[in-house]
């Protein structure tokens, strides 16, 4: 068996917003407009990319976006509340539960 197959997956992380926090995080977003519009919908999408990467054989963890907090949290990361924000904030924890994952 090559290496690289005996290596697990790494774990990968999807944000996750509570359905009350949604109206919220689309209008902190800097692409709230690029987001479904309601929350039904987004959550249809992220559980089926949690589906898809499950079935690939990744661990997936489910990252709490709290947009009480993500702006500032954002601000102290030298990035913006939109997309980069959310990828940025699911590696960072990520990386603070699992570590260095090469």
């Amino acid at each position: 068996m090559l290496e690289s197959e005996e290596k697990p997956l790494p774990a990968v992380g999807v944000y996750w917003v509570e359905e009350a926090d949604y109206p919220a995080l689309l209008r902190l977003s800097d692409d709230g407009n690029k987001l479904p519009r309601s929350w039904q919908e987004w959550r249809k999408i992220a559980e089926e990319m949690e589906k898809g990467l499950r079935a690939y054989g990744h661990v997936v963890e489910r990252v709490r976006i709290n947009p009480a907090t993500f702006a500032d949290w954002c601000a102290a990361h030298g990035t913006t509340p939109g997309r980069q924000g959310r990828r940025m904030f699911v590696a960072a924890a990520i990386a603070e539960k699992y570590g260095e994952q090469n």
